[in-house]
């Protein structure tokens, strides 16, 4: 699941790649396979813990930030791609917006966003189970408002799927002439 992320993200050989939301670095070790010796990916992450179990498990190529997605210790335009999976329900619905905007800030002219988390269930009953039983993180999940929050920061949505078993993808693109 996380290799068919990278790559409907787009990210390749000397890529650099921005992992918002990253926890322990699963994701973010997947792009840094991708983009190669050549490639630099950033995982940023505001659980401390989680942060220093990704440094010691992450190769060479892989930094990372104690950091929400809300204030991206990174450059303007400085990645081609970023990425995010599982992490934007916990981002406060206010803080959302304020967040793609600094995905927007961070990504190159003509760089790729892919952003994945949970699709609720279509079957209302087992929607209900799912939302009992994992509390507060599906019923606050923000998947059906991302693409227009997505075009709210400036970035132009390209596709969007769903990924086998729960997860929902969009993909998005900065125009190259922003």
């Amino acid at each position: 699941v996380y290799d068919r992320l990278i790559a409907l993200s787009g990210a390749r050989e000397g890529d650099t790649v921005l992992d918002v939301g990253c926890g322990t670095g699963y994701l973010t070790q997947r792009a840094a396979h991708a983009v190669g010796p050549r490639g630099r990916v950033v995982g940023v992450d505001p659980a401390a813990p989680a942060i220093a179990y990704a440094r010691s498990v992450s190769p060479p190529n892989c930094d990372f930030h104690v950091a929400g997605g809300e204030a991206i210790p990174e450059p303007d335009a400085s990645f081609d791609v970023v990425v995010s999976s599982l992490a934007i329900h916990h981002i406060p619905p206010q803080e959302r917006p304020v967040a793609l905007r600094e995905m927007y800030r961070v990504l190159r002219p003509g760089g790729r966003l892919l952003i994945a988390d949970f699709r609720p269930p279509r079957n209302r009953a087992v929607n209900r189970l799912i939302g009992a039983l994992s509390g507060p993180a599906m019923q606050h999940n923000p998947i059906d408002q991302l693409a227009g929050l997505i075009t709210d920061a400036r970035l132009d949505v390209t596709g969007s799927g769903d990924q086998w078993p729960w997860l929902r993808y969009i993909q998005a693109q900065r125009s190259s002439g922003a």
